[in-house]
């Protein structure tokens, strides 16, 4: 009987045992295929609990950015109101004569202060990233 495996002549006891042996071989390369599976399963499994502890991470500073970002909003809100209520002391202290003149410039002054074009508030933010990356490329491994 010629093996299909090896093409050598063996007989029918041999190329029984061969093809135990081979099947035994196969089984245990079956065995390591399937465990790496599984350790694939487990470490994609702790890189997901990863990026959702790294994604908590970032909720909570985004709510800190958040908050000191309002008290800053609050905060230049009140100072432009103080400005502007001080303008409104100023204005009832003026003479008649004055008072168009302050008005004109007053109004010129605080033309920066529309809806249409926000020079009052600016904000900018910078959104943090979670980035993945595999530590080999799948060619170098095998």
């Amino acid at each position: 009987m010629q093996c299909l495996h090896c093409s050598k002549h063996v007989c029918m006891e041999c190329a029984q045992k061969h093809v135990a042996l081979a099947t035994e071989q196969i089984e245990i390369a079956q065995h390591v295929l399937n465990d790496k599976m599984s350790i694939i399963d487990r470490l994609s499994a702790a890189a997901k609990e990863r990026v959702n502890a790294d994604r908590n991470k970032i909720i909570k500073q985004a709510d800190i950015e958040r908050d000191q970002a309002f008290a800053q909003i609050d905060q230049l809100a009140a100072e432009q109101k103080k400005q502007i209520r001080n303008k409104s002391t100023h204005l009832s202290e003026l003479s008649l004569d004055e008072i168009p003149s302050f008005i004109q410039h007053m109004t010129s002054e605080m033309d920066y202060i529309n809806e249409a074009n926000n020079h009052l508030f600016r904000v900018n933010t910078v959104l943090p990233k979670i980035q993945v990356r595999q530590g080999l490329d799948f060619e170098e491994q095998c």
